[in-house]
């Protein structure tokens, strides 16, 4: 098989790729944890997630972010991350305790996901032009 019969599956892959590991983290950092955490103190209540969950997930996704665009990817992170993230966040919101302000949480991690895999993979992509292997 030659170079040019291989080069329109590899975007299919890196957007497969992409879609399953962030998928993972996902499940990962936020998937799990559900409930709600009551302050004795003040009686607000926080959660379901903590700082941490939220930064570790940001993390791994801005790393395969910018991994994509390193490789030329840009366009498939573009496809994959923000479209699963947002997936995952409406089924965790739908089937939550509380389904009733989704559509709104929805948008935001649509918009704030896809703002953020840009970023990250136009960066990628430029130090690949800059320092090429």
């Amino acid at each position: 098989m030659d170079e040019k019969s291989r080069r329109p599956a590899r975007p299919v892959l890196w957007t497969v790729g992409l879609a399953v590991a962030a998928a993972v983290a996902y499940l990962a950092f936020l998937g799990w944890d559900r409930e709600k955490d009551l302050d004795p103190v003040t009686g607000a209540e926080t959660g379901p997630y903590e700082a941490w969950q939220v930064v570790g997930l940001a993390l791994v996704v801005g790393a395969l972010a910018f991994l994509a665009g390193r490789k030329h990817q840009v366009v498939a992170a573009l496809a994959a991350i923000p479209v699963v993230l947002t997936l995952a966040f409406v089924v965790t919101a739908v089937t939550g305790p509380e389904p009733g302000l989704w559509p709104i949480g929805a948008a935001l991690m649509a918009l704030g996901s896809a703002a953020g895999t840009a970023v990250m993979a136009l960066i990628g992509r430029s130090t690949a032009n800059r320092f090429p292997r």
